[in-house]
């Protein structure tokens, strides 16, 4: 009899990912989904017609296409632990938020105000196309102005599932 754990592993294998379970080398194939991907008539189409590789965490910034220098983290604890300075911070730790991704989007703000290296723009997990026409590109899912992960389509962004 299989164990709790293993029957969730094997699941997990063929299943949708959240953007929590992201981690570097996540392999995941992004399809659209939501009010706006039905409106422009993507609602359930593969995002770039196939796979994509996960490489972190980072700051996209505004008007500049990905490159992998602009990850700064594996994942959102690493980046938590790399500006541990900032993270604990009252205004960051303790403050007012709408959500999750309000507190997200403060957090890199203040990331990219503090370290002059970083400029400002998009809180994102970057990834590089592995299958399809677009192989080899680095792009980025971030969050909106309706503090929701989206991918950017025809200069407007859309929601997305990620199934593996």
């Amino acid at each position: 009899m299989k164990s709790f754990n293993a029957w969730e592993q094997e699941q997990l294998d063929e299943g949708k990912v959240t953007v929590a379970k992201l981690k570097v080398g996540t392999t995941v194939t992004p399809m659209w989904k939501g009010r706006s991907a039905k409106n422009y008539g993507i609602s359930g189409l593969p995002v770039y017609d196939g796979k994509v590789k996960v490489l972190g965490m980072g700051i996209v910034p505004f008007g500049k296409k990905a490159e992998k220098r602009h990850v700064i983290g594996r994942d959102y604890k690493d980046v938590q632990a790399k500006y541990k300075e900032i993270w604990n911070t009252e205004e960051i730790r303790y403050g007012r938020f709408w959500n999750a991704q309000h507190r997200m989007k403060t957090f890199f703000q203040t990331i990219s105000s503090e370290d002059k290296k970083i400029k400002p723009g998009f809180v994102c997990w970057i990834w590089e196309v592995v299958d399809g026409p677009d192989k080899g590109k680095i792009h980025y899912c971030f969050i909106d102005s309706d503090d929701r992960w989206a991918i950017s389509f025809m200069n407007k962004s859309a929601e997305f599932e990620m199934i593996s």
